[in-house]
């Protein structure tokens, strides 16, 4: 019998993800962390090995559910004391934050297993596929004989970690969500990129709905990357799986071919929670040419012109009024860097006994700040006449216009066929703002 050596080796934490039920979505539970890698793996059919962090408690079902998901070494190389490793996941579109919260954070103490370190510093995979955690990635890294592929997540907030390192990073992945971009991106891809340029061969900038753009730090390659726009059922993990596919095809594939396929598979995987049917998604998409993938058309919008689009928040976003929903769009479009615009919070709300010199102020200021936008979306609370007037208005002027129904009040055909789009579905229209985005001219 033919031993398969592994291709990639995973690493890092596997928790407990717990998706809370909410009004678009049940709870689910299932493993999470360098799992979403697994499963990614398992379906395009790339050998593996996975060296893992987890409490005791969760051992019996990693073991089962990685051999069933045809891993090849399974190296327990710490295990979690203090903590449940259970991962809450609030919004798990990432219409906008996803309100993660890990239980007992601060709790959470590793004992570290020698065997399994040394096992795991034997091992001579080519590659590893790091997905950082709250482990020591120094510790694990220096050790590691392959090419080694970081995510660097939440969990390192400053390049001064990068000091320690004895050896340059492969490829090096970072997101838009992440708290190092936070820290350091100033709105210039390249300048931000300069600064991993001693660190990482390449440095690969996901940017959620907006794309990816990856970067040959050596070559200066610079590919833009679409990100598609079918309906997704959550984003849990999506990052992981495009890591996991690059990093299974960059050396057979060109640096463009292997983005382009990393988007695809990461859609995929964004589109169920069921591995069967994502392990059949992948085979259609692996069916598919490459140059037919890179053809198609997606959304691409940078995270820095997203700040240029000003957004008409059409609504009654009065004192008076329960404004949950609008501040949820509001907060949603502020997550993803767009700059939405609340003209009754700029201007002000007319007095009840306003003068109609009052009245032709605030109406004049308001169709100033309309001019100004690119984009209107209007959340319809109730059919307030300015709402309904406002969004009139901007299909008249030609400006893409959305509508946020979320307590499903439109019956009239006017309303209902007048905008681009109205859905009661706030990843919907978090989606049509991207799409609209996308198709805006900006002067560079």
């Amino acid at each position: 019998m033919i031993e398969i050596e592994p291709k990639i080796c995973l690493v890092g934490d596997i928790v407990i993800d717990v998706s809370l039920k909410n009004e678009s979505s049940d709870l689910k539970m299932r493993l999470g962390g360098i799992i979403h890698a697994a499963r990614c793996l398992w379906a395009l059919n790339i050998p593996f090995s996975v060296a893992y962090f987890a409490p005791s408690y969760l051992d019996v079902q990693i073991n089962e559910y990685l051999k069933h998901h045809g891993c090849i070494e399974i190296i327990k190389i710490g295990n979690i004391i203090g903590a449940p490793y259970v991962f809450l996941i609030e919004e798990v579109k990432e219409s906008g934050s996803q309100g993660y919260e890990f239980l007992l954070r601060d709790e959470i103490n590793i004992e570290y297993n020698i065997l399994g370190l040394k096992k795991l510093e034997e091992n001579k995979v080519s590659n590893y596929l790091l997905i950082s955690g709250n482990y020591d990635l120094e510790k694990i890294i220096k050790n590691l004989n392959g090419k080694i592929h970081l995510d660097i997540a939440n969990n390192i907030n400053d390049i001064s970690f990068f000091e320690g390192l004895t050896k340059k990073i492969e490829t090096l992945f970072i997101s838009t969500s992440s708290s190092i971009f936070k820290k350091l991106y100033q709105n210039d891809f390249l300048v931000f990129s300069n600064k991993f340029k001693t660190i990482a061969e390449k440095l690969i900038l996901k940017e959620n709905r907006g794309g990816s753009r990856g970067i040959n730090l050596k070559e200066n390659l610079l590919i833009n990357v679409p990100a598609q726009t079918q309906p997704i059922l959550h984003s849990v993990g999506v990052g992981d799986v495009y890591d996991a596919t690059y990093v299974s095809v960059y050396n057979e594939k060109s640096f463009e071919e292997s983005l382009f396929l990393s988007s695809w598979i990461a859609t995929e995987y964004a589109t169920t929670t069921y591995p069967d049917d994502f392990k059949l998604g992948v085979t259609r998409i692996l069916s598919s040419k490459i140059s037919d993938l890179i053809t198609m058309e997606g959304v691409s919008l940078n995270w820095e012109k997203r700040e240029k689009i000003n957004i008409y928040i059409a609504a009654p976003d009065f004192d008076f009024v329960n404004t949950n929903e609008i501040d949820r769009l509001v907060n949603a479009l502020e997550y993803h860097n767009f700059k939405p615009r609340r003209p009754i919070k700029e201007n002000g709300q007319m007095e009840k006994e306003a003068s109609k010199s009052r009245r032709q102020e605030l109406f004049s200021k308001d169709m100033i700040l309309l001019d100004d936008c690119s984009i209107l979306v209007a959340v319809l609370l109730y059919n307030d006449p300015g709402t309904l007037i406002e969004i009139g208005l901007s299909a008249a002027k030609n400006i893409p216009t959305i509508v946020y129904d979320p307590y499903s009040i439109a019956t009239n055909c006017m309303l209902t066929e007048l905008p681009c789009l109205i859905s009661s579905d706030l990843d919907e229209i978090i989606s049509e703002v991207f799409i609209k985005g996308s198709k805006i001219k900006f002067d560079e």
